[in-house]
């Protein structure tokens, strides 16, 4: 009997050390979703946007997570963040987006190996196995996000910290002077200026 009832304690204390870590390890990250993303029209400014939905406040892993989308993948071990997390942010982006003006500091810059992090003609990006995000053509018009509620929105990425910010991208390039386009642009004008002025002096005899 003894020898029966030292096994079945055997038993729990095995089961319970081997599911414990996996379910501290989930605890930590099980609330947090993906709301928000963002991306240029050809993906090298782009971002992720995680929030915490839970109420208890204590989903620090984060800091150790991981996406996934049908382009890449990616990990990252940046350690545990503070408590409490619930309603708070977290910033995962390409270093196109970390270096324009306005932008708040990524949590998370991917390396360029992973960029772009999702295709902008619709994809599935996922958060460390718990949450998902899908999506059709989101808009790359530089200033528009799409969030997974409301669906087209102005920008406002956020990171762990609180900060917010605002980004604009692209804007028609200015053409250089002296350069092989504004050369040609010039030639153009010169010729229809010579034509104009031919034509005119034909006229006048």
């Amino acid at each position: 009997m003894m020898n029966n009832e030292f096994q079945v304690r055997l038993l729990l204390i095995t089961i319970v050390t081997f599911f414990l870590p996996v379910s501290s390890a989930f605890a930590g990250i099980h609330t947090w979703d993906v709301v928000e993303v963002f991306s240029n029209a050809d993906g090298t400014v782009q971002y992720i946007e995680l929030l915490d939905l839970g109420v208890t406040g204590t989903e620090t892993g984060v800091g150790n997570g991981s996406f996934t989308s049908g382009l890449t993948s990616y990990s990252w071990s940046n350690g545990a963040v503070a408590a409490p997390t619930n309603g708070r942010r977290y910033l995962i982006a390409t270093p196109g987006f970390a270096a324009l003006s306005g932008a708040p500091t990524p949590d998370v810059i991917v390396p360029l190996l992973n960029v772009p992090m999702f295709s902008s003609a619709g994809d599935t990006v996922s958060f460390a196995g718990v949450d998902s995000f899908v999506f059709g053509a989101i808009p790359t018009n530089g200033t528009d996000a799409f969030d997974d509620t409301v669906g087209i929105i102005a920008n406002s990425p956020t990171n762990f910290a609180g900060v917010t910010g605002s980004v604009v991208v692209g804007g028609t390039p200015s053409v250089p002077f002296g350069s092989g386009p504004m050369a040609f642009i010039l030639m153009i004008g010169l010729g229809a200026a010579g034509i104009f002025a031919l034509r005119h002096r034909r006229m006048a005899v």
